[in-house]
């Protein structure tokens, strides 16, 4: 039996212009129609070898479709589910256009809800800004009050840009304590996977290897004597160290096959990470069942490929710690990064921080979806 994870690009319209984001669109044809939601459903839900599935919704930003459109995706889901298959959801959400009806059904419905801050309005409204390049933080924190008056409290994605480096770890600490907020992942600025080598496009978007590890070690010296506050890749690498493998699939050293974005006219590609590269897309579930997207010849070479660069980074003494850590981290480093090394994914200066400064609590607690 299988287990698989669907980033659904519900729609690739977005009511934001986050200046490092590339993942909107305008224009018409950026919305799943009924029909492509209805044959992902029944592929996957419906397909007799996969045991769990999840959906995480994403844009884009998907509020910015009618609430039936996820009423139909659950219903949907109910009738291709198996009795004995776990089907789970969640939603990725700037906040800003949350209204009591769109709480009352996440929390009717146990849907778990990410939304996205970077931090201190000093963070956040340098970049996250709306059509009319207006700050955006007010507006998300009233979404944040709005999902707890529900009972909800959400995971918090932050995107850690220029203006996060600069800022410093403990100002990231100290605004997620002051709006108590308990469970974070972080994403770390990349350009656009077809952005060229010579940093045009989104080029000038990118916080390497060296300097998220560095920033880790930060965050992770003033969270380690800070209760309340879960960091998905801190714990997750405190958890590996003690035996338990990674949740996070950017260090759980296998996504190929099991991790799928979905994008709104039904193409299937990797995951959320690599963009519309050619070289990552398996099929289209309009055309394509899961047993023809695994025998993709595309995912073949590109999990083999995988497997390769992993052997290199064998001889690491902490690869059985990060395994790897994301393959998209790796790809983007060795386009865009003069250090980039195949035998180290750039994490054991951290890992080895991490062993000889251990946490004073345990790490693990529910993760953040993002």
């Amino acid at each position: 039996m299988i287990g698989v994870e669907l980033i659904v690009k519900a729609t690739r319209l977005c009511n934001l212009r986050c200046t490092y984001c590339y993942d909107w669109r305008a224009g018409a044809g950026q919305t799943m129609s009924f029909p492509t939601l209805a044959r992902l459903v029944a592929r996957t839900v419906g397909h007799p070898e996969h045991d769990r599935v999840g959906f995480d919704w994403h844009g884009g930003e998907p509020t910015v479709l009618p609430l039936s459109f996820f009423k139909k995706a659950l219903h949907l889901q109910e009738r291709f589910r198996s009795p004995r298959q776990l089907v789970s959801n969640a939603i990725q959400t700037n906040a800003t256009r949350l209204t009591p009806e769109w709480a009352r059904f996440f929390a009717d419905n146990h849907i778990d809800v990410g939304i996205s801050i970077d931090g201190p309005a000093a963070v956040h409204d340098r970049y996250r800004v709306d059509p009319a390049g207006r700050p955006t933080l007010a507006r998300t924190l009233e979404g944040l009050r709005l999902l707890r008056d529900h009972g909800i409290e959400p995971g918090v994605g932050v995107v850690v840009d220029r203006a996060a480096l600069e800022a410093g770890p403990a100002a990231l600490l100290e605004f997620l304590a002051e709006h108590r907020i308990s469970t974070v992942g972080l994403n770390f600025v990349m350009p656009d996977a077809l952005a060229d080598d010579t940093g045009h496009g989104d080029g000038r978007h990118y916080v390497d290897p060296d300097q998220s590890a560095r920033f880790l070690i930060g965050l992770y010296d003033h969270w380690r004597k800070r209760a309340g506050v879960h960091i998905r890749e801190l714990a997750a690498l405190v958890d590996s160290l003690h035996g338990t493998r990674p949740s996070p699939c950017t260090l759980a050293g296998r996504c190929f096959g099991i991790v799928f974005r979905i994008e709104p006219n039904g193409d299937v590609y990797h995951c959320d990470y690599f963009g519309e590269d050619p070289r990552y897309r398996w099929g289209n579930v309009n055309t394509d069942d899961f047993h023809a997207i695994r025998r993709n010849v595309n995912l073949r070479e590109r999990a083999a490929a995988h497997a390769e660069e992993s052997d290199r980074m064998r001889s690491c003494e902490e690869f059985g710690v990060c395994h790897g850590w994301c393959p998209h981290i790796r790809h983007t480093s060795r386009r865009h990064y003069p250090g980039h090394r195949d035998d180290c994914c750039g994490l054991r200066q951290l890992i080895a921080h991490i062993r000889d400064n251990p946490p004073s609590e345990p790490a693990s607690v529910p993760v953040v979806q993002t």
